[in-house]
């Protein structure tokens, strides 16, 4: 098959899957949020997996609103490697992300088909599948009527399958990606009381849209990036990032969320196995101004065992 044929194939299937996306909504933007997803792209990409060539782990926790009693807080691992050197790749990615009352767990596996484009870029299709499991504490809620039914009782909510898809095109200085990591927009859960019945906590569509580009500039590389989320009933999101890697060791970078805040970022590449990050977001809002901004750590695992496979840093 010719190199030729090959790019228009990926062309189309490109085309066709920003197409279907785009055509996608949802009720609101619901999914946890990262600063650093340029290194934790197993959250959103089911596509991504593999991409590195190498096993990687990745652990990030993250606090929003740190000042305020019952803020969001978000936990995630993930994990993915390349099956096959030259087509498939494997992750999964597991997250636990609490809200007030409200604590939601999800666990996804990815797999994802990679074809090459030309010598220096591939393009990768991929699939997640998981669960999603959300969980009402009530009762812990400090209330003036210790006898309100509302408070008396946890509800759990029902265990929901969901699935998603994506595509991945990058080379060795860049990457651009669309994906949806959630189809399906289920009820996690209903509750009843004087015999009604009342649905809670609908799962929310997102569109995802990132790219990024390494300019090599001698010992410093500068990789600029950007990701939008768009979905039904929420503004379009859109988070603008600069980033300069000095010597592949230190990592400095500075992002924008647009009306919302400004982020900070520290990165060490430890050692060629190893990475360590934090982010804090300012927000510009008067919410977020008095709310503490959030605070997010980021550790990356990649066993390398042969020289030939290093590739240190990654830069996305």
């Amino acid at each position: 098959m010719s190199t030729t044929h090959v790019q228009n194939r990926a062309m189309r299937i490109l085309s066709a899957i920003v197409v279907a996306s785009l055509a996608l909504t949802a009720t609101a933007q619901q999914d946890p949020m990262y600063s650093m997803y340029m290194w934790n792209m197993m959250a959103i990409q089911p596509a991504y997996a593999g991409s590195a060539d190498v096993l990687n782990a990745t652990a990030l926790s993250r606090v929003q609103w740190a000042a305020i009693e019952g803020a969001p807080t978000t936990q995630s691992l993930s994990l993915h490697s390349p099956l096959n050197a030259r087509t498939i790749g494997l992750g999964g990615n597991l997250a636990h992300d609490r809200i007030g009352r409200t604590y939601t767990t999800s666990a996804f596996a990815d797999i994802a088909y990679r074809m090459r484009v030309n010598g220096n870029t591939r393009l990768a299709l991929g699939l997640n599948a998981g669960i999603n499991h959300a969980y009402v504490a009530n009762s812990k809620v400090e209330n003036t009527d210790p006898n309100d039914p509302t408070f008396q009782a946890d509800i759990s909510g029902r265990i929901c399958p969901n699935f998603g898809f994506g595509a991945y095109l990058w080379s060795k200085k860049g990457y651009v990606g669309l994906s949806v990591p959630k189809l399906l927009r289920n009820y996690l859960g209903r509750y009843s009381q004087d015999g009604m019945s009342s649905q809670f906590i609908q799962e929310a569509t997102h569109v995802f849209l990132t790219a990024g580009y390494v300019f090599p500039m001698g010992t410093v590389k500068f990789k600029p990036s950007l990701m939008i989320k768009a979905s039904e009933g929420a503004p379009l999101s859109g988070d603008v990032s600069a980033t300069v890697f000095l010597q592949d060791k230190f990592i400095l970078g500075a992002a924008y969320r647009y009306g919302d805040s400004f982020t900070g970022i520290l990165a060490l590449q430890a050692t060629n196995q190893i990475r360590v990050g934090y982010a804090y977001d300012m927000g510009i809002s008067l919410l977020n101004r008095r709310a503490n901004g959030a605070h997010e750590v980021m550790i990356s695992y990649a066993p390398v065992f042969t020289r030939d496979k290093i590739r240190s840093p990654r830069y996305f």
